[in-house]
């Protein structure tokens, strides 16, 4: 059988491996001329930046795949410096690896540990609410502004006042909803020894990984095991006895086709065959994201450096929503001389950074780092990447879409949605939906 898949993102190649390791003639149809979609690696002047994520956090069902690729042994986890990371309320704040001591010190108010004490006992809600609806309700404000807010952004770069908490972080609904209390819930599983799995839908987290050579180099790893045709921009798609898949070039047939292009992209592509779901896939928000590399002497590096970096109180964000020092994080980023450091900005909440100027971007960025970080040396090299559409976001609105493709795959049997927008934003949300996917068809 002849499967059709649009868009050699990790969704796209981590689904075409595994139709080909079934038996499928396989072809991917990529619109740009490099595989990846938003993982690239650059390397430059003795630096790997990363223009996408750095990395993931372990995932059985990301290391089987790995090691099914045979990929495994260009695999490294993150430096013992990247255990710390901090929040910038004014000061930066070291987040303690131990949660009990956010009950001691001076960075939660004592209304705030009152609140956390109180948790167990407010009524849980059936119903889907926003991010920050859902952690005022449970903990308090300052728990959303401090600690929830700035990690919705750090996943997401999306707004927590219009994010579902179900759609984002389904498991922590679970919680709530199983054991009436988030306390009580994460008790539980951690007496059942459950917690140990992680992906960015709001499960435990464990170890961090990458490869040596950068994100990109496992998914160019990947598309050289199967058919990638680039330049191939897919414009629309017909139902016959087969599926016709039309781009700007050529026309191919297919049995199957699996769409993990953006949602925007793929509602033009499925307009004639259901102009209410492409009306909603193009509704589907991306956040956009200014990516900043700056790279220093050694020499100037204070001890915030030796970290993973830090995120932003909701109430201190300027224009930057993240800070990572890579070089801190994983081996081989930056020479022995240098340290590299990664800025994000604009994202749900300041959205109209990507509309500004390159020289404009990186007095913001500097500025930010004298501020937060009191980083005062002369940078040695930088780089800007902007994303105007970078992140999905899955707001209020998102289980309603998801239903609408439910039925059009229903009626449209062969025909699957695949990719970020959809099922999950992580690493390891793509591949192990890749996973599941394969088993829907195999069970057809």
């Amino acid at each position: 059988m002849k499967a059709i898949v649009i868009g050699a993102g990790i969704s796209g190649l981590s689904c075409a491996y595994l139709l080909k390791k079934e038996g499928f003639d396989v072809t991917v149809l990529e619109k740009e001329t490099q595989n990846g979609g938003k993982i690239q690696t650059i390397q430059e002047n003795g630096l790997l930046i990363e223009a996408g994520p750095n990395g993931f956090l372990y995932n059985e069902t990301t290391i089987k795949f790995i090691e099914q690729t045979g990929f495994l042994k260009n695999l490294i986890k993150a430096k013992q410096s990247s255990n710390r990371k901090f929040i910038y309320d004014g000061r930066l704040y070291e987040i303690p690896t131990k949660q009990q001591k956010l009950l001691i010190d001076n960075f939660l108010s004592i209304k705030s540990k009152l609140a956390l004490l109180k948790e167990p006992f407010v009524k849980p809600n059936p119903n889907d609410e926003t991010v920050a609806e859902f952690v005022t309700r449970r903990l308090g404000k300052e728990f959303l502004d401090k600690l929830i807010g700035p990690m919705s952004l750090g996943i997401y770069a999306a707004d927590p006042y219009s994010m579902s908490i179900t759609s984002n972080f389904k498991r922590i609904k679970e919680i709530e909803l199983k054991y009436g209390s988030l306390i009580k819930g994460l008790v539980s599983l951690m007496k059942q020894k459950k917690a140990n799995t992680s992906s960015a839908s709001g499960q435990f987290a464990k170890e961090l990984y990458s490869f040596k050579e950068g994100m990109q180099s496992f998914t160019d790893h990947i598309a050289k095991s199967v058919n990638v045709l680039n330049k191939q921009n897919v414009v629309s798609i017909e139902k016959a006895s087969k599926y016709v898949v039309y781009t700007n070039i050529d026309r191919f047939e297919a049995d199957i086709v699996v769409f993990t292009a953006p949602s925007f992209e793929v509602a033009k592509i499925i307009q004639n065959l259901d102009n209410k779901l492409s009306k909603s896939l193009v509704n589907i928000p991306y956040s956009p994201i200014v990516l900043v590399a700056l790279a220093f002497s050694k020499k100037f590096a204070n001890k915030v450096v030796d970290s993973y970096g830090y995120l932003f109180d909701l109430n201190k964000i300027d224009k930057t929503i993240g800070v990572l020092f890579d070089s801190s994080i994983f081996e081989n980023r930056s020479p022995e001389d240098r340290f590299l450091v990664r800025m994000f900005l604009g994202g749900a909440l300041r959205p109209s950074v990507v509309q500004k100027s390159n020289f404009e971007i990186l007095q913001i960025a500097l500025a930010e780092l004298q501020r937060s970080a009191k980083i005062f040396a002369p940078f040695e090299y930088y780089k800007i990447i902007k994303y105007t559409s970078a992140i999905p976001q899955y707001l209020l609105n998102h289980k309603e879409i998801i239903k609408q493709i439910q039925e059009f795959e229903s009626k449209n049997t062969g025909l699957y949605f695949l990719g970020n927008a959809f099922y999950g934003v992580g690493f390891n949300d793509c591949i192990s939906n890749s996973y599941n996917l394969i088993k829907t068809i195999k069970s057809i």
